[in-house]
């Protein structure tokens, strides 16, 4: 405004002039030019300030740009080393807290990337450094930081000798990667494919999930979902829950959360029954929700060993942590239990074979298998909860409920392969365990696609040709990922593999085993060795097992256990009593046949709280997301003397 102001009265005083007037006006001109002048050179410097402050703004401006892009491409640098250490999580996947651990060797320090460009469209836009740092690291757990500084336009060293970055900026970001207790045990039943509820006396008194689609098809099962807790507090006296899971978003702590969760569609939702039947506890399309891998039991090994966990019967112990890991010791396991001499369990063991075990229970403990599992007739706790639930799904009826049976016995079975329940040598058995093996509903083979999931080759909009299609689904190939020799240099293969081995667990590797597994057959789940106590440690017969069925049942009617494979859950159960399941039930598949009035799992509220609850040290774990502990802005690059030059030094 003041521009315009005096360019106008400049204008007025020559309009003036020009117009003439009487004797003297000559004098009066000189006067007019004279203030026109002074005026002039006033306007002048007004515009060489303005242009001065003008260019001092620009460069200002341009500085804050690039201390802008600068700040963005050190973010960059701790997106990749965070990238990275999620791909070296992957690659140690028994274990994902070694993959890391591996990429150090025997130090703590770790040099990233040294003046990595970065580009956007193909034009370069600035280049970064980044170095990760050991803080501190447990069997379960890894904290590190990451230092990384963005450079503009370019890193020292990658610039025209005397030349500095025109900006920098430092970053450090401090990561803890954790295993936790898998979320699959939030749950009653839970089915790492299609899950199917096909029977109107079907009863979930729990949470029920599927990875893939959830079907109740024409049946009225009933689901009386419950809440979800983060955490498990005990006082010695009295438990307590806290971090209430609003699963259903409406504010409220009311314990009507839980229901029904599916990664895909759920089918007849209108015929479900209970709390579960409410749309508000219907949750499709949810997140999948990742199994754990125990085809390498090595890391569940040491917790056995470190918490000291066994298994006796009467006097004697049968296993101590790990039975088969000594040079001649038995791989599988026999257990029978009667009321007056049952299974004593005391923490987590881990059996390298087959395990059979039916009878009574008492202790608290799981046995993960290296094997299948074979539960030939009912399990029963010796001194189980005083009920099978709350009475309701309060929180206060739950604390109570867990207090009142905080130390009761608890049993998992955690199978690398199958769980085998009831007499698997009887025809009437085969038949249709067979049948639904067999099912396109129930697809077992490792070629699922990029999801994992089969039958969803369409993708969710259900058409062909879409973008949302599932192409690696059924095109015979077992598309994985494999080892390679920049895994060799970072050193994230793990003892027994090596360069262009399938990573396990990758692409269409669902068991994480690192082998193609194609259709789940009857065969899948013989023995691998004969019956026999020379084979066989517990207390199998001393004339050995010669015929199954005379230890095995079509009447195994009460599993009190929380049961657990990423293979599949294979169970038929005849008679007049009602079949129950009082723990939980987590497969990949599951070939459930019952012929009883009414088929229901109790879900065993101690399993509540994950990693946080009461058993959380011995329920089989997967990694958690990673927690973001500090993130600051440094004052100092602490990347120069690594990337060559002085980025301290700003050339204007």
């Amino acid at each position: 405004m003041v521009y315009i102001r005096k360019r106008s009265t400049f204008g007025c005083a020559i309009s003036a002039s020009q117009r003439g007037g009487p004797a003297g006006s000559g004098a009066r001109q000189g006067s007019a030019l004279v203030s026109t002048l002074v005026v002039f050179a006033a306007v002048s410097g007004l515009l060489v300030a303005s242009s001065a402050l003008s260019t001092v703004e620009v460069k200002q401006s341009q500085h804050s740009l690039q201390d802008l892009q600068a700040s963005s491409i050190a973010e960059a640098g701790i997106e990749m080393g965070k990238l990275t250490f999620d791909q070296a999580a992957k690659r140690g996947t028994f274990n994902p807290i070694d993959g890391i651990a591996a990429m150090f060797g025997t130090g703590n320090e770790l040099e990233l990337y040294q003046g990595a460009q970065l580009t956007d469209d193909g034009g370069r836009v600035g280049a970064y450094s980044a170095r990760a740092t050991v803080i501190n690291r447990t069997p379960t757990s890894i904290e590190l930081r990451i230092d990384s500084t963005g450079y503009w336009p370019d890193a020292p060293a990658n610039l025209p000798e005397g030349r500095n970055p025109q900006a920098w900026n430092s970053q450090s970001v401090t990561l803890r990667y954790a295993l936790e207790s898998s979320q699959v045990f939030n749950y009653g039943y839970f089915i790492n494919n299609w899950g199917w509820l096909y029977g109107n006396t079907i009863t979930m008194n729990g949470n029920a999930r599927s990875n893939g689609q959830f079907d109740a098809g024409g049946y009225k099962p009933t689901i009386n979902g419950s809440a979800n807790y983060d955490e498990i507090s005990w006082n010695g006296a009295a438990a307590t829950l806290s971090g209430y899971q609003d699963d259903n978003g409406d504010g409220l702590e009311d314990g009507q959360d839980g229901g029904v969760f599916s990664g895909w569609d759920i089918v007849g939702a209108d015929h479900v029954r209970g709390s579960g039947g409410n749309t508000q506890n219907q949750h499709d399309f949810e997140d999948q929700v990742p199994m754990p891998n125990l085809s390498d039991l090595s890391m569940y090994e040491d917790v056995a060993t470190d918490q000291g966990g066994t298994i006796s019967i009467g006097s004697s112990v049968v296993v101590n942590g790990v039975l088969g890991d000594d040079s001649g010791e038995m791989q599988h396991l026999y257990l029978e239990g009667t009321l007056a001499n049952p299974i004593v369990l005391n923490g987590p063991v881990v059996v390298r074979g087959d395990v059979i075990i039916k009878g009574y229970v008492t202790g608290k403990g799981v046995i993960y298998s290296g094997g299948n599992t074979y539960v030939p007739d009912s399990i029963h706790y010796v001194n189980g909860p005083t009920s099978l639930r709350p009475t309701s799904n309060s929180q206060a009826a739950t604390e109570a409920w867990l207090t009142d049976n905080w130390d009761k016995d608890f049993l998992g079975l955690f199978s690398a392969e199958n769980v085998v329940v009831g007499d698997f040598t009887s025809s009437t058995w085969r038949s249709y365990v067979s049948s639904w093996m067999s099912s396109s509903m129930n697809r077992s083979a490792e070629d699922a696609g990029e999801d994992g999931i089969p039958n969803t080759y369409a993708g969710r909009d259900g058409i062909v040709g879409t973008s949302d299609d599932d192409v690696l689904e059924g095109d015979g190939q077992f598309t994985v990922e494999y080892y390679s020799a920049a895994d060799l240099a970072l050193g994230v293969i793990p003892p027994g593999f090596s360069v262009g081995d399938v990573i396990p667990g990758s692409g269409e590797d669902i068991d994480g085993d690192g082998q193609y597994d194609g259709t789940t057959t009857l065969a899948d789940l013989d023995f691998q060795d004969e019956l026999k106590p020379t084979k066989f440690a517990g207390n199998m017969p001393a004339a050995g097992i010669s015929n199954y069925k005379d230890i095995a049942s079509m009447y195994a009617n009460n599993l009190d256990a929380t049961l657990y494979t990423n293979h599949s859950f294979c169970f038929v159960v005849l008679g007049s009593q009602p079949a129950r399941i009082n723990g939980a039930m987590v497969a990949r598949n599951e070939n459930i046949i019952y012929g009883t009035p009414t088929f229901e799992t109790n879900y065993d509220a101690r399993l509540l709280g994950g990693g946080a609850g009461q058993l959380g040290l011995m329920l089989p774990r997967t990694l958690a997301p990673v927690e973001v502990l500090q993130w600051r802005h440094l004052d100092e690059d602490p990347l120069r003397n690594m990337v060559g030059g002085d980025s301290g030094e700003v050339t204007p």
